[in-house]
């Protein structure tokens, strides 16, 4: 069952994964690189005179000029005189402040000046809190990001296969645009890209598949009889589901009976009481060209007088594209305001399950569907186009030609079966 649809979700999950990890181990490691030394271009400049810079004129000594006395002092009194000088100059350089001075700045030529770097005020920034290498490191090889480049890729290389798969283009960019929502910027263990990567893929298909659930046990307990009437197109296997879904109640204890409301095609009522006595439940027919919905509306007068609990009709199969066929549905609904509309389609069909969803909800508004021949179906997409064309629940599918061939639809076990898991 949908053997090719489940081998092209697997191919998306492990391309995907693959991407991630391939894209990751391209990209080197960051490593914390020891700082290089600034490579300055050797310019040959002209030789430039280096300007000394002024030395800091000294005071000079102050040699006092001693008139000669006629008389010479002692040579003691002489040394005593020259020490005082010299504290004086002493004390005067201490007293006066050290005067810095300015640089003289160097006449420079056009070219140099050029070369000169602009000198930039640093702003100063208070200090921000790194990861340190270690956090850095382990980040890098423990985790992968997903990109939103990464998920349009896959897609460019799967979409040829999903369309193959029968499923439809909208159903697809969905797909796409619900993956990125999920996966992109997101940060993935190395180990677990592949298993969250379908675990996201899982919970979008459930998304798509669940539209809630057609409890027919509750529905009896507010109503009896209930009334279900079945449409669809030519062949999709109308009858054999009503069959199908009478023997179903008739195991839950329920009273069932059939109405043959397609008046149309040959044989269909005697195929519809032949299932009937099979399964032992009374068929409410006309003749050929009979009014359809004069026959559903006996089946309802019969069930009320009967204490019936279901009442199952049965109805032409027709075009959704022929107009007269589908206001003649109109007229079987109008009529008898059934409870539930099921909508029975072969799900072998491929991608017009959707064009039919829609025209038949446009119609008379689809309750729920039932999916015919789903056992031998390996594509399935268009099973999945359907349901997110027209969002209606799944009632049961249909799993094979016997009566207890049919499965109440679980939609979170069929998409783990659909993904292998």
């Amino acid at each position: 069952m949908f053997g090719f649809l489940k081998k092209k979700l697997s191919e998306s999950v492990e391309k995907l994964s693959d991407k991630i990890k391939k894209k990751e181990e391209e990209k080197p490691v960051e490593k914390p690189k020891p700082k290089k030394p600034v490579e300055k271009l050797e310019v040959t400049k002209p030789p430039v005179k280096k300007s000394k810079r002024p030395e800091k004129p000294k005071p000079p000594k102050v040699k006092k000029k001693v008139e000669k006395p006629p008389e010479e002092p002692k040579p003691e009194e002489r040394v005593e005189e020259v020490i005082e000088e010299k504290q004086e100059v002493i004390e005067e350089e201490i007293s006066k402040p050290e005067e810095k001075e300015e640089p003289k700045e160097e006449k420079r030529g056009f070219i140099a000046t050029l070369r000169r770097k602009p000198e930039i005020p640093k702003e100063e920034k208070e200090p921000e809190e790194k990861p340190t290498i270690r956090e850095r490191v382990v980040g890098k090889v423990l985790e992968r990001k997903v990109s939103e480049k990464d998920i349009d890729s896959l897609f460019e290389e799967m979409e040829l296969g999903l369309i193959e798969a029968n499923v439809a283009i909208e159903t697809i960019d969905f797909l796409k645009e619900r993956m990125k929502e999920h996966l992109a910027g997101k940060q993935l263990k190395r180990g677990e890209i592949e298993k969250e990567i379908r675990k996201t893929l899982e919970n979008i298909l459930v998304e798509i598949f669940d539209q809630g659930k057609v409890e027919l046990e509750k529905l009896v307990k507010s109503k009896r009889p209930v009334s279900i009437v079945f449409l669809g197109f030519n062949g999709s296997g109308k009858t054999t589901s009503i069959a199908k879904l009478g023997r179903y109640l008739t195991g839950k204890k329920f009273k069932v009976v059939l109405a043959a409301g397609d008046t149309f095609r040959a044989a269909s009522i005697e195929q519809l009481e032949v299932h009937g006595n099979r399964l032992g439940l009374k068929v409410i027919k006309h003749k050929y060209g009979a009014d359809s919905a004069a026959v559903v509306y006996d089946a309802v007068e019969h069930a009320k007088s009967k204490g019936v609990d279901f009442v199952l009709a049965d109805t032409a199969g027709r075009s959704h594209a022929n107009r007269d066929l589908m206001d003649e549905l109109k007229k079987v609904v109008r009529v008898n305001t059934p409870d539930l509309k099921i909508l029975v389609m072969d799900s072998l069909t491929g991608n017009d399950l959707v064009e039919q969803a829609k025209k038949f909800d446009e119609a008379v508004g689809v309750d729920a569907m039932i999916f015919t021949k789903v056992d031998v179906n390996e594509k399935g997409g268009g099973m999945l186009s359907a349901c997110h064309a027209v969002k209606k629940p799944i009632l049961y599918i249909g799993l094979g030609q016997e009566y207890g061939d049919i499965e109440i639809f679980d939609a979170r076990k069929f998409v783990k079966d659909l993904m292998g898991g």
